[in-house]
């Protein structure tokens, strides 16, 4: 039977999302979860079907929160679900590799189509989303921090809360030299050339979601 996750602070879209997976197969089974910490616990230790990821979360803003579970599992199939569906933001979604993109306004029966169409392996957008521009700086950006390991993810969440080199080695675990070697990958992978760049980017990013 199929087993998703489904990471949604608000009981009301969670508990809708859930009715919708039952209408697909009532022997789905479902794990809930809040915050993106418990996410990852759970995405470490099963593999998915289908993952439904609110885009907001109470331990992380905007995109990071997929980021890092494509980075745990990148063959893993991740829908987001979020309030909010302009173009720019679901084709930020597409980049860092979501395969579908369910707004929170859907009606049961187009969260059903959604999640039937995304067990059956194919994606899913609301209709009359306009494409995006690839070239867009958002799509840029996305692409680029969809490249990151989970580590560089890590250390680049760390800078962004302004932690240094030391504390980020203590917190993580890691030598320093591994921390300066991660952060050199990611200003090579994010185009920057220091950490106020990089976490400028980044913020600037997650400001339009």
């Amino acid at each position: 039977m199929p087993h998703i996750l489904v990471a949604d602070d608000h009981p009301m879209c969670a508990t809708a999302l859930g009715m919708a997976a039952r209408a697909v197969d009532p022997g789905i089974t479902k794990d809930c979860v809040t915050t993106l910490a418990e996410a990852e616990e759970q995405v470490r230790r099963t593999d998915y079907d289908l993952i439904l990821l609110d885009l907001m979360l109470p331990d992380v803003q905007g995109f990071a929160g997929l980021a890092v579970l494509r980075a745990i599992r990148p063959a893993a199939t991740i829908a987001i679900v979020s309030g909010r569906e302009e173009p720019a933001i679901v084709a930020q979604a597409q980049a860092l590799g979501a395969k579908g993109f369910i707004p929170k306004s859907s009606s049961i029966d187009q969260m059903v189509g959604a999640i039937r169409a995304l067990l059956d392996g194919q994606s899913w957008l609301p209709e009359g989303i306009a494409e995006t521009s690839l070239s867009d700086h958002r799509v840029d950006l996305a692409e680029r921090v969809g490249t990151l390991s989970i580590a560089q993810l890590r250390v680049l969440r760390a800078i962004v809360n302004g932690h240094q080199n030391k504390q980020i080695a203590y917190d993580l675990q890691l030598a320093e030299p591994t921390v300066k070697s991660h952060l050199s990958a990611i200003f090579r992978k994010l185009g920057v050339s220091n950490r106020t760049q990089a976490v400028l980017a980044l913020q600037a990013f997650d400001a339009e979601n």
